[in-house]
């Protein structure tokens, strides 16, 4: 009986190695979901001295727990501990918790000094002694705090407020006291920051004598209640959240003096139904350009306002009757205060064109068929200027260089992939961290020409070591009405093209958007991850970026305008293109999405139910009346003016087309698809006595987040196409 005993356990040991020694070079959806091991090692908060000689960033040391704001000096290229957690001071002695969370600092101007913000107070860290001052000490928190470009003064919001410290004197002073909750000053409201993307609401000017700032008055937006389930008696908190056709926000600009705390209205038009997307200082600090954008944002105007008076000069429209107007995220305007930079997608595709400040246009500075992603800098001494661009490939993003006449582009990056740039103020060196669909980001030192000076950070991921990862493949393919997509396909493992296999085809396709990318985790490190993984288990992985879709230019992007739906009609004929191919099992071909992928996948499930088995949406869109105004009117128009698009676009409105297959899944917290979406096609699937399946995670925001969250969460997708599929 023993010789038994010992001999089962040596085989269940030898079982257990064998399977140790297998999972090492298999992905699990708990290797991926439920820790941080394959995270790639990026430089966090990069902020350059302003001589551009040194730069600073934040760093997390996991195997001492420190939290590091690291310096390279660019003589040397070498990193070393600028501050180090250990040896700053602990705010409450008996609170160790209350110790400073670095990654927020604010070196100021001189750089003799760092801010660092911490549980709602701040304190100032000088370089040279390595001591800690703490500058407020009251239970109001000082949010969003920004130094005075002299280095004097540091301004925040405090009680609903914008206020400033004079450092010298340490006095708080208020400069506005109309602030609350519904009348925001200097701070948006949900849908400013989301769709818009902008988080901060006031900007010094650069003679540090007065600060620009928005005012948001939201007291008429449509009030959303948001439920927790898991209180014994249910919680609502509620949002103000306008929906397609609803109530916006109000929006004021004020310029307000430093010296005497008066406020200058600017002069933005009399229409109140408008957006301000942007406001940027000019160099002389006497005026302020503002973006004033139509409600139904097929019109971007740019004006010059005279911050003494407030009185304004329209110098410049951007119009697209055929679509939608972006506003401009990146624009330059020359020290000599006569020109400016201005990106316009009137050609039909993104460019930057020279401008004087009077709106009449010099010259333009890029053109043909691709598109400037991203104005980086401009060397005004060199009369060059530095921009992202697709020149070489859509699904590709260089760094470019041109000059001011427009002549001479030549591409300074030249490894295939994946280039996100951080300039030096003084544009002589930039960081480039790369990527592509198989390396992980790396960040690199170069000279402004491109010369590489040193690998900052390699990227290494010492986990992904044991791995075999399969390299997808990107090609294109050609719709019905001879459009060209850009398509991405994931084979598996020991592929033999004499066999059939099953297909997951991966969807977004929101406008504007892209997921076919030759970079690293293609928008979401663990989604590409999860795609091996079901590589792994026999699946073919495919991507196509429909009608709609970014950086394919503007007139492809207009194909979805006010109908967004349509989008779906090159999901189904990729999913042709997929029964085409001989070893493509055609009876077997799931489909899943996030958001706005969530409302694809259910459009595509009811629209494509013959080509389409097997689909799981994840916090999806269904009818886009519940959708912001922002957002939803962009692409759709205002639903009284839009009712055919609306209609015909929404799932519930083909409901009796779809035959089953579908897992929703929602969380219950989320403020930005609401929960109502998903219960709305939940109702209609009911009534229709049609089959579905339910996944719902109380709590739980738009990103469903957390370790064991996502582990049930991708374990709960990963076996519902095993099952069904």
């Amino acid at each position: 009986m023993r010789k038994i005993i010992l001999f089962t356990s040596f085989v269940w040991l030898l079982s257990l190695s064998i399977s140790a020694a297998y999972s090492q070079n298999v992905l699990t959806v708990e290797g991926i979901f439920g820790s941080n091991q394959y995270a790639a090692r990026e430089l966090r908060n990069v902020q350059w001295s302003p001589e551009g000689d040194k730069f600073t960033y934040y760093e997390y040391e996991s195997s001492t727990r420190k939290r590091l704001i690291k310096q390279v000096d660019l003589q040397t290229g070498e990193p070393s501990v600028l501050i180090d957690s250990d040896q700053v001071d602990v705010l409450q002695p008996e609170s160790q918790q209350k110790r400073f969370t670095i990654p927020n600092y604010h070196p100021s101007p001189t750089g003799e000094t760092v801010l660092l913000p911490s549980r709602g107070d701040l304190y100032l860290y000088t370089m040279k002694s390595g001591k800690t001052k703490r500058l407020t000490d009251d239970p109001e928190e000082e949010r969003d705090p920004r130094f005075s470009p002299d280095g004097k003064k540091i301004a925040y919001l405090k009680n609903q407020n914008l206020m400033v410290l004079d450092l010298d004197s340490g006095l708080e002073t208020p400069l506005t006291d109309q602030g609350t909750e519904d009348l925001l000053i200097g701070r948006f409201d949900w849908v400013y920051e989301e769709e818009f993307g902008i988080r901060t609401g006031f900007f010094w000017s650069s003679d540090s004598r007065s600060i620009a700032y928005f005012e948001l008055n939201q007291s008429l937006e449509p009030v959303f209640p948001i439920v927790d389930f898991i209180p014994l008696y249910s919680r609502v908190e509620t949002m103000r959240y306008p929906k397609a056709g609803g109530q916006n926000p109000t929006v004021r600009i004020g310029v307000v003096s430093i010296d005497d705390g008066r406020t200058t209205w600017m002069d933005i038009g009399r229409e109140t139904d408008i957006y301000i997307p942007r406001i940027a200082w000019l160099n002389d600090s006497r005026h302020l350009a503002i973006q004033r954008l139509n409600r139904d944002q097929n019109q971007l105007d740019l004006l010059i306002a005279d911050v003494a008076t407030g009185e304004s000069e329209h110098i410049l429209t951007e119009q697209d009757p055929e679509g939608w107007i972006d506003y401009v995220e990146n624009w330059i305007f020359l020290q000599n205060n006569q020109r400016m930079i201005w990106m316009s997608e009137r050609s039909n595709w993104n460019h930057l064109y020279l401008y004087d400040l009077k709106g009449n246009l010099i010259r333009q500075l890029t053109g043909g068929d691709w598109d400037v992603v991203e104005l980086i800098h401009v060397d005004e001494k060199e009369e060059a200027v530095y921009f992202i661009g697709t020149e070489k490939s859509t699904i590709e993003r260089h760094i470019y260089k041109t000059g001011l006449d427009g002549k001479g582009l030549q591409r300074l990056t030249k490894e295939e992939g994946w280039h996100e740039i951080d300039m030096s103020p003084d544009g002589q060196h930039y960081l480039d961290t790369y990527s592509n669909i198989m390396t992980p980001p790396r960040t690199t030192l170069h000279q402004s020409n491109g010369t590489p000076i040193k690998v900052i950070e390699s990227g290494e991921i010492e986990a992904l070591k044991e791995i075999t990862l399969i390299e997808p493949e990107f090609f294109t393919i050609t719709t019905n009405d001879d459009l060209e997509l850009n398509a991405f396909m994931i084979k598996p493992k020991n592929f033999d093209s004499q066999q059939t296999y099953p297909v997951l085809v991966y969807t977004y396709g929101g406008p504007g958007s892209q997921r076919v990318q030759n970079s690293w985790g293609i928008n979401r490190i663990n989604f590409h991850l999860w795609h091996e993984l079901m590589a792994q288990k026999g699946y073919i992985i495919f991507c196509v970026d429909n009608r709609g879709t970014g950086f394919k230019g503007n007139g492809f992007q207009n194909l979805v305008y006010r109908n967004l739906g349509k989008a779906v009609i090159d999901e189904i004929q990729g999913a042709e293109y997929l029964r085409s191919l001989p070893y493509v099992d055609r009876s077997r071909i799931g489909i899943w999405g996030w958001s706005g992928g969530g409302y694809m996948t259910a459009l595509a499930m009811i629209k494509g139910t013959e080509y389409f088995k097997v689909g799981v949406a994840v916090a999806s869109v269904t009818d886009h009346r519940n959708y912001d105004t922002i957002w939803t009117e962009r692409y759709m128009d205002q639903p009284e003016d839009n009712e055919d698009g609306y209609n015909d676009s929404n799932p519930i409105t083909h409901i009796n087309d779809y035959q089953g297959g579908l897992l929703l899944i929602h969380g219950t917290a989320d403020d930005n698809v609401h929960l109502s979406n998903t219960m709305q096609l939940v109702y209609a699937l009911q009534n229709a006595r049609k089959p579905f399946d339910l996944m719902i995670y109380p709590r739980k925001l738009h990103s469903i987040t957390g370790y064991d969250t996502q582990v049930h969460l991708f374990n709960k997708i990963t076996d519902y196409f095993l099952d069904h599929l």
